[in-house]
């Protein structure tokens, strides 16, 4: 039977609460080893966010990927915890042509109209889009999942 081969969630354990040696990873595992990955994983404990932020700018292309995994092996305490992880925001929450024509009513970037429609109604976005003409057909389509 082959041995798997490490996950990143072998790469947060060897870190964290099993210790394991860096040079206990084949060549094609630590060839998979993400700095920006493991960072990512370890920045949802909440303990470990400040600490996380203050070394990925080291950690992220400054420093090799073994001197990273020896850094946060060496330096962070032997524990295992449960991080819940933090899903981002769809991309495509919102139909785009709704996105594009509040970016160019408010004139602002499209992420920032993004944002603006999660915290709008669906009355206010639909009057924005009655003031350039849409009609209740349009207006019904692109404003389709918005509360």
């Amino acid at each position: 039977m082959s041995k798997k081969p490490a996950t990143i969630f072998d790469f947060i354990a060897g870190i964290t609460h099993k210790k394991k040696d860096w040079n206990k990873y084949s060549d094609i595992e630590q060839k998979k080893f993400s700095p920006f990955i493991v960072n990512r994983w370890l920045s949802m404990r909440q303990e470990l966010v400040e600490i996380i932020n203050a070394f990925q700018h080291f950690t992220i292309g400054t420093l090799s990927p073994k001197d990273t995994y020896r850094l946060y092996h060496d330096m962070l305490p032997q524990s295992k915890s449960f991080a819940k992880y933090i899903k981002g925001k769809a991309a495509d929450k919102y139909n785009k042509e709704l996105v594009k024509q509040l970016a160019e009513h408010y004139q602002i970037s499209q992420s920032e109209a993004t944002e603006y429609i999660g915290l709008m109604n669906k009355e206010k976005c639909e009057y924005i889009l009655t003031l350039y003409g849409y009609s209740l057909t349009d207006k019904k389509r692109l404003l389709k999942g918005i509360k």
